[in-house]
């Protein structure tokens, strides 16, 4: 469910003109960017000073350094700017600026003059958002799935089986002591909806903040963030559990629905150091950038290269500080723009597609390839039919890009979760080695639809999603995606075989041995596409592998 003030999965650009006319004396808001950090107090020697323990771990495990980019911005240029008579209001240690409440002219003549100032730009006015929150909700028939999993997923069942989370869910990773930072448009409800139940009571919500607002207070803003959040920490047996139901999270207000300005990406800036400060180990975002209330500053296509638009700068800078970064294609393709947003440009970061149920690529979904030839998205979950909670609390189908991102993101804390030694870049690398499309990446699906406990395997050489573990079998289905047929080797003798849906209906096929204990599967001409389950049973033990049938 999309909106289209928040265009779920847009951006725009810093394409900015600074003139001597003047403005209204509505408040202003301004990105004034420094040209150092000299006479800091702060130095890269002494890290907790400005991070948590957390975030300089995440570092340390991935041999990443503490660099000049983690010191905060100098509070002597702080004070000057403010000495104007304006009023920083946000600060990016990452760029090296501020966001900074402008009055008029004069202030901002001040503030350019200040030798410790680069320059500045407008990125928006100074608006109050206390409009009350609008959302439809679409009900959907509740149905069971025939499952012997850990948990009674309900409708969202499929959204969980299709990338193999429920596989991870059954060995025990669920996403405990990951901690994701969810950055959004608000959060209505989360502290009361019964959905969030287990995450409150935990104690699992590690903090809030509200960028847009300069607060700590997002349960009263926008309610699209807490249908995100509903995909990753939702636990409401028999309707919907999230992908990354153990997980902690921060919940971070960046978007402002009521306008489309430039300066929603530097609220995006700032509150992702914010998650690398507080030590997240996944930023997941269901917001993007192209076009702007006032379209000299929207972006154009060429932006699209992953180091014009700040925002993609940065995004790219939080992957190189260890931070799984996911960030949803966009909602484009159908339309004019067709393409992906900012910041799903940025490079190192995992750009999220969407398909249907069934694993086909939703015609909504934003496409790549970046301005400089690069393949995104980067993976593909289900974002259309994905089930989704409301802030009422009512459940139903949703659409977007928005949603396919937090259902990939709480699936890969429980990947990182099973294989924690391993950086995020490898965890990425595994997941797009392992997808659908591992072959044969494209502008659409990029590298398909990932299989958790594929890339779990290759990541760490076990085998998971058997009966018994210790002597399971090994084999590897191909072609996946499969058309008419898909064959497997053992080196076990094969006793039974089952082939199912991800609602635990048996599907009818025809089996043919082509040579000692290698076979091939044949659909039967009725077999519509989408996902299904292979079950071998050996003495060996049973194995359970997911297939795309198109």
């Amino acid at each position: 469910m999309e909106l289209n003030k928040l265009r779920i999965a847009l951006l725009s650009c810093f394409i900015f003109t600074l003139t001597g006319s003047s403005f209204a004396q509505t408040p202003s808001k301004y990105w004034v960017r420094f040209k150092d950090k000299n006479g800091s107090p702060y130095s890269v020697s002494t890290p907790t000073a400005y991070l948590s323990q957390k975030s300089i771990d995440r570092r340390v495990a991935q041999g990443i350094a503490i660099d000049i980019t983690d010191i905060p911005v100098n509070q002597s240029y702080i004070n000057q700017v403010n000495s104007t008579g304006a009023q920083v209001f946000q600060r990016s240690k990452w760029m090296n600026a501020a966001i900074v409440v402008v009055t008029n002219t004069v202030q901002l003549a001040a503030i350019n003059s200040l030798t410790c100032v680069l320059g500045s730009q407008r990125v928006g006015k100074l608006i109050k958002t206390s409009d009350p929150t609008v959302y439809s909700v679409y009900d959907q028939q509740v149905h069971k799935a025939s499952q012997n999993t850990a948990y009674n997923y309900g409708p969202s069942f499929t959204q969980n089986a299709q990338i193999g989370a429920d596989c991870l869910h059954e060995n025990g990773y669920r996403g405990q002591n990951m901690t994701i930072g969810v950055l959004d448009s608000g959060f209505d409800n989360v502290n009361n909806n019964d959905v969030f139940d287990s995450l409150r009571n935990e104690g699992r919500i590690l903090g809030t903040r509200d960028i847009v607002a300069g607060n700590s207070s997002v349960y009263e803003d926008h309610d699209h963030g807490a249908m995100v959040l509903s995909c990753i920490s939702g636990n409401t047996p028999g309707q919907l559990i999230g992908t990354g139901p153990k997980a902690q999270v921060y919940l971070i207000r960046t978007e402002d629905v009521y306008s489309e300005k430039p300066i929603e990406e530097n609220n995006w800036i700032v509150g992702a150091e914010y998650a690398d400060s507080v030590g997240v180990d996944i930023v997941t975002t269901s917001l993007g950038y192209t076009t702007f209330d006032s379209p000299y500053t929207s972006h154009v296509y060429s932006d699209l290269n992953g180091r014009t638009a700040p925002m993609s700068v940065a995004a790219t800078m939080a992957a190189r500080k260890g931070i799984f970064v996911l960030n949803a294609a966009g909602n484009d393709g159908n339309g004019a723009w067709n393409y992906i947003g900012i910041p799903a440009d940025a490079d190192s970061i995992c750009t999220v597609g969407s398909v249907d149920g069934s694993g086909n690529h939703s015609g909504f979904s934003s496409v790549g390839p970046t301005a400089d030839g690069r393949i995104k998205p980067d993976l593909s979950s289900m974002g259309q039919g994905s089930y989704v909670c409301s802030p009422s609390g009512s459940f139903f189908g949703g659409n977007g890009t928005s949603f396919a991102t937090p259902i990939l993101a709480g699936a890969v804390a429980c990947l990182w979760q099973a294989n924690p030694t391993r950086t995020n870049i490898e965890i990425l690398n595994a997941l797009k080695t392992t997808a659908s499309r591992s072959s044969n990446p494209d502008n659409n699906f990029g590298w398909g639809i990932p299989n958790m406990c594929e890339a779990h395997n290759l990541l760490n050489g076990t085998s998971l999603g058997v009966s018994n573990p210790a002597t399971s079998v090994q084999f590897k289905l191909y072609p996946n995606p499969a058309q008419s047929e898909l064959r497997f080797s053992s080196p076990k003798e094969v006793e039974e075989i089952f082939l199912g849906d991800v609602l635990g209906r048996l599907i009818p096929f025809n089996l043919q041995s082509l040579a000692k204990n290698e076979y091939k599967v044949v659909f039967a001409e009725e077999m519509v596409p989408g996902v299904y389950i292979l079950s071998i049973k050996s003495d060996g033990g049973i194995i359970n592998s997911k297939f795309i049938k198109e």
